[in-house]
């Protein structure tokens, strides 16, 4: 069976993967349609099958289902509406799956969707990790953008030592956002770190000072613009020199082996600028990938 018929004919009140689009693009810096993408990431995942050649697991044990993408902000005036919703859904998403993945849409999404998480466990100590290329620690003072989520955590009370942050670019962020983030006590492992340590290494460290810092739950933001932008064409902000597809997959299969992530995003897709559907293929990878550790995680221990 392939991954997109996988996904389209689970069902089930107790899951171990919920999805959830959240087709959003109000809040984008950049010109953007990433409202048009949760559909093409579904269809991108017939180009996957169910069996991981790698690991040996079958993406077939977990119980999926598809939750349908919460009603977009292509109609309102901002994505304040729609992020509300976000927050809602993932909230309730959260009382029936073991992980909650939230397909955008704009990286803005970030913000609403782990408070839901949150706001559905709230007895966790949370953490936060990225990957992007970008600290989105700009201030919100023109209201939430796909630049802000960050901040907007931190302020809201997720303290900066339990957010980790893996891929940021040299030349994509302002020296002042740089600097809050460092203020904050925020873990930031730029490229070239990355690329020395290797990124399995890096997520390691980053999910260790996260454990340091108490949290005792994790969600995790992948920022697809971390992504070399010639394999990530249809992300508005992706630069030359990011990761490659291969450290991104194995970066995600790192941290979703942990055991205290509960939620993740897959963000910043613009379907209709994609190239030979290369980015949302790309996307489509990362989520049987993490749904193949998940799977991994599960029969290990018995409890996912």
């Amino acid at each position: 069976m392939n991954a997109r018929d996988w996904l389209a004919a689970g069902t089930g009140s107790s899951l171990d993967v919920a999805v959830l689009g959240a087709p959003i693009s109000r809040a984008s810096i950049s010109p953007s349609e990433a409202w048009a993408t949760p559909p093409a990431f579904r269809d991108a995942l017939r180009r996957y099958h169910t069996w991981d050649g790698s690991s040996g697991s079958d993406l077939m044990a977990l119980r999926v289902g598809d939750l349908g993408d919460v009603a977009g902000d292509q109609a309102d005036a901002d994505a304040g509406a729609a992020h509300a919703r976000i927050r809602d859904a993932v909230a309730r998403a959260a009382e029936r799956a073991s992980l909650v993945v939230v397909i955008g849409g704009d990286n803005s999404l970030t913000r609403p969707a782990m408070q839901g998480m949150m706001d559905h466990d709230s007895g966790r100590e949370w953490g936060l990790l990225t990957f992007d290329a970008h600290h989105d620690c700009r201030p919100a003072d023109e209201g939430p953008r796909n630049g802000t989520p960050v901040r907007e955590l931190i302020e809201g009370g997720v303290p900066g030592p339990r957010v980790a942050q893996v891929g940021i670019n040299p030349f994509g962020n302002e020296r002042e956002h740089a600097r809050w983030a460092a203020a904050q006590g925020v873990h930031a492992y730029p490229l070239d770190e990355v690329r020395r340590l290797g990124v399995e290494t890096a997520v390691t460290l980053a999910l260790d000072a996260m454990e340091r810092a108490g949290a005792n739950a994790l969600y995790v933001d992948v920022d697809l613009d971390v992504v070399e932008r010639a394999c990530a064409p249809a992300c508005p902000a992706s630069l030359p020199g990011g990761l490659s597809p291969h450290e991104l997959l194995r970066g995600v299969g790192r941290a979703l082996s942990d055991p205290r992530v509960r939620a993740v995003d897959l963000t910043e897709v613009d379907a209709r600028a994609d190239v030979a559907e290369v980015t949302v293929r790309l996307m489509a990878a990362v989520f049987v990938t993490a749904c193949s550790t998940f799977a991994l995680r599960a029969s290990s221990t018995g409890v996912p």
